[in-house]
């Protein structure tokens, strides 16, 4: 079985992130290949690290990610992959996903039950590694991340924010991608794109720049009015992660962001200037 991952990627040196997400992909990944969009801080070396297949852009191009997959599939799909493994820079895969021959026995079935599309379960982790967030639909999301290569896949990309990350399984729309869902809480994937005060306020002025607004923008900051936590459970991280000393700490967050102030920030500098 041939498992390749996918990544996009700007900057995520400086606060860690590349280097953990790599490192989880690469345990069940056969090759991985990135698109980096433009970063500014040192990614070669953490790609060069982890051999990296890479596209570089010279400019960063948020809105255009589709645009970027659709390029970087051309290049996995050189390697005649069975499966693609896709997953955002700020996560890694839960505990389950850290063993190859486990996995490969997961997509086995998987494939054997003509499924094309296997989500796993988004755990959005709130401002720390031991707390994640349910309310206002926090915990309602699932991500496409093994791809089954049906021989079609194929992006037809467009410039909006949130599109669906994952291809085109089939030319024709009247064949239907078999999905399923991914039912073992050790097979999560663990999401850190909100587990720090920085990386929450970055969202929350990178999407207000791109015009969101309204609830899909507020409810990132409506922590002092609503936000329901709960405690993460150790198993569900992988063993590699709780031994570098990770969730030592477990203590729960007090909230800090209010719709009302942020929007009084013309941008992310001067949110972080009030310190």
């Amino acid at each position: 079985m041939i498992i390749v991952g996918f990544l996009q990627n700007y900057n995520n040196v400086e606060n860690g992130f590349l280097t953990q997400c790599l490192y989880s992909m690469r345990r069940i990944c056969d090759e991985v290949v990135v698109y980096d969009d433009g970063s500014t801080e040192n990614v070669r070396d953490v790609y060069k690290d982890f051999g990296c297949i890479t596209l570089n852009s010279p400019h960063n191009e948020f809105s255009r990610e589709l645009y970027h997959k659709h390029e970087l599939l051309s290049i996995a799909m050189r390697m005649s992959p069975d499966w693609i493994c896709w997953f955002d820079t700020d996560a890694i895969l839960g505990r389950h996903w850290e063993d190859r021959g486990r996995t490969e026995e997961s997509l086995m079935q998987t494939e054997e039950q003509g499924i094309a599309l296997l989500h796993l379960h988004n755990l959005n982790l709130w401002r720390s590694d031991t707390y994640y967030r349910i309310d206002n639909s926090f915990n309602d999301l699932w991500h496409g991340v093994f791809w089954k290569n049906t021989g079609q896949l194929h992006y037809r990309p467009i410039g909006k924010l949130h599109q669906k990350q994952y291809p085109h399984f089939y030319h024709d729309d009247e064949i239907q991608t078999v999905t399923s869902q991914f039912p073992e809480d050790s097979g999560k994937l663990l999401h850190f794109g909100f587990a720090s005060d920085d990386e929450i306020a970055k969202k929350y002025f990178a999407y207000r720049d791109q015009g969101q607004h309204g609830w899909a923008l507020d409810r990132l900051v409506t922590e002092k009015t609503e936000c329901d936590l709960v405690e993460a459970k150790e198993e569900w991280f992988p063993e590699w992660y709780l031994n570098e000393g990770q969730m030592d700490v477990r203590q729960k967050p007090v909230p800090i962001f209010d719709p009302e102030e942020m929007g009084e920030y013309g941008s992310y500098g001067e949110w972080k200037e009030r310190e």
